[in-house]
Formats: structure tokens, C-alpha cells, sequence
């Protein structure tokens, strides 16, 4: 009787670990690692095994694609050119087969020349990028964030278009 039940868990297991794949968080941690690295350092060691060569951006509030290693690279430069401490802080990451939801904040300081003249201001941004994967490499990255409130901490004020009077 012991050996039938022992047996049995051996079976419930077998079957249990079988319909298992491999779990998304052990194969995509590193590349998201390393994709927080570039966004977080502006150096880009490495890159060509991270990012698929078809890689693509995309950003609020357009989403518009840009396409390629060499306009992430772009894009990336010109954050930490704008904010020489741009930092994003990993808050929460949900993973499924081909791809991974990262919810982050963003702390950073407009010192630097670029995008707009310098407040010197700190903002802190959450936001979220979805990111999906293909041929073992990240094949974009949709990232939202709150422009509005962004443009808020660094004192710039929404006003309302002047309207012509009507004659």
C-alpha cells in the first residue's frame, strides 16, 4: 500500500512537470535586465544579442515604430543627454509566453541640453511598457507614461487656445 501511494505522487508529478514549459521569467529576466541597463546607463554593450535587429519602439502619445538598434540607441542617448540621471526603477513585472508587462517610475532631473531648455527640475513618472519577444531577443518595447503629468513637474502649465473674436 505505501508503494502505491509513493507511486502515485511519482505519476501526479511526471504529468504535472510535463505539461510545463519552460518558465518566461527564467528565459526573459536577463534580457529585460540588460534592456533596463541601456535605458538606465545610456551604454549599449552588448546590444545586438539583446535587441532583435528588427527591433522597435514605440512611445506615447503617438506610438509611432522606431525601427532598429540604431534608433533605440538614438532615443535612449537623447533621454540621458535631456536628463543626465535618468533612472528607471522596476515596480512590478508580469510575464507570459512571448511576452513580459513591466510597471516602472521613472525619477529624473532636467539639467541637460536637448528635448526642451533645462528647468532643473525632478520629475518622478510611473508608467508601463509592454514588451514581446522573438527568436530569443526583445523585438519591441510600447512604452505609456503620463506626458502631461511629466511636462507638469517640470513646470509647464496646459492652457486653453486663444479663440478669435468672431466678427
Amino acid at each position: 500500500m505505501m508503494c502505491r501511494g509513493w507511486m502515485m505522487t511519482v505519476i501526479v508529478a511526471a504529468v504535472l512537470l510535463a505539461g510545463c514549459g519552460q518558465d518566461p521569467a527564467l528565459q526573459y529576466q536577463p534580457l529585460l535586465d540588460k534592456l533596463l541597463e541601456y535605458w538606465n546607463t545610456g551604454s549599449f554593450e552588448g546590444i545586438e544579442a539583446v535587441l532583435h535587429e528588427d527591433f522597435e519602439l514605440r512611445m506615447v502619445p503617438r506610438y509611432e515604430p522606431q525601427t532598429g538598434i540604431e534608433a533605440f540607441r538614438e532615443e535612449v542617448t537623447a533621454w540621458h543627454e535631456a536628463y543626465p540621471d535618468f533612472t528607471v526603477a522596476v515596480d512590478e513585472i508580469v510575464y507570459a509566453d512571448s511576452a513580459a508587462t513591466i510597471r516602472w517610475t521613472i525619477t529624473a532631473t532636467h539639467t541637460g541640453e536637448g528635448m526642451r531648455s533645462p528647468t532643473d527640475r525632478r520629475v518622478v513618472v510611473p508608467g508601463i511598457s509592454l514588451i514581446h519577444f522573438r527568436d530569443g531577443k526583445i523585438a519591441d518595447e510600447w512604452i505609456a507614461g503620463n506626458a502631461q503629468y511629466w511636462m507638469e513637474q517640470l513646470g509647464y502649465v496646459m492652457m486653453m487656445p486663444v479663440q478669435e473674436p468672431e466678427e
